[in-house]
Formats: C-alpha cells, sequence, structure tokens
C-alpha cells in the first residue's frame, strides 16, 4: 500500500534537512512513538503504540537509513516492526523529500509503500490506509510545529 503526503513546512530547507536527518527528533514526531534509541550506524530502535480499528497494537523494530543526498533533499529509509501480541507486522520503504520553496518555507514530500502481513494485513485496507495517512499526516504537522518553535 502506497501512500504519498506533501505539506509545506515554515522553516528553511537546511533546517527540515537537518531535522528529518536527526532521526530520534523526527520520530519523535510520530504520533505513538515511545522509545527511539541508536542501534549501531544508521539503525534506530524504536516502539510504536497505536490503534488501528478496534485493535491496539504495539510495534517494536528498526528504522534504517539506507541513503542520504543533503544535496538533493532526498533520503530513503526502512521501517520493519512487529506485535508478537497481535501476531502481525509491517515493512515500509520510505523516501522523505524537502524542497525549498522560500527562504522560510521548505516543501517535504514523504513516500511510503507499507507491506502489512500477519493479521495487520487481515484488516480491511480502508482501515489501514486511513491510519496510515492519518499517521504521516500528523507526523508532517508535528514537524511543522516543531520547526516553528525554532528549536532547530
Amino acid at each position: 500500500m502506497k501512500v504519498e503526503i506533501v505539506s509545506v513546512v515554515p522553516a528553511s530547507r537546511e533546517a527540515t534537512w537537518a531535522l528529518v536527518m536527526d532521526i530520534p527528533r523526527a520520530a519523535s514526531c510520530i504520533p505513538g512513538i515511545k522509545d527511539i534509541t541508536p542501534d549501531g550506524e544508521n539503525r534506530y530502535q524504536a516502539t510504536l503504540q497505536a490503534r488501528v480499528g478496534p485493535m491496539g497494537m504495539s510495534l517494536s523494530g528498526t528504522i534504517t537509513v539506507l541513503s542520504q543526498d543533503a544535496d538533493a533533499g532526498e533520503a530513503h529509509f526502512l521501517v520493519e516492526a512487529n506485535d508478537r501480541r497481535v501476531g502481525g507486522g509491517v515493512k515500509t520503504n520510505m523516501t522523505m523529500k524537502v524542497t525549498a520553496k522560500s527562504p522560510n518555507e521548505t516543501e517535504l514530500e514523504i513516500v511510503a509503500d507499507t507491506t502489512f502481513m500477519g493479521r495487520l494485513g487481515e484488516l480491511g485496507q480502508p482501515i489501514i490506509r486511513r491510519k496510515a495517512r492519518n499517521t504521516l499526516e500528523e507526523f508532517s504537522k508535528n514537524l511543522s510545529k516543531l520547526l516553528a518553535s525554532g528549536s532547530e
């Protein structure tokens, strides 16, 4: 399932890029993220608590920075997580791209291609698609708030 969102954040391209590539700070903008700790170079352990429809889950897994190109303003990530209790997991290939719109505004484009496995894959696609889109939109809003607060 592929979800794409584009938003404009109130900060320079450089500040936006710096925040996006500060994985623990950027991940703190994801609703439900609990713990994020470094696990080697370009790899982080994380836990996400979320509800999808009637099902509450706690996904534990890794965020890996596959590539980053500061000049192009583009980074690729792999997110893999499982919930043993629910018996399912997710694997997401994600691209983030930042493009300057003005000195103080940056377009943030996020493309996430997610595969749901196990019981998570059995949930209705419309429910999962809505939850994935809402999560990315909330992430973008929270990132904007963090950038607007000037705490780059």
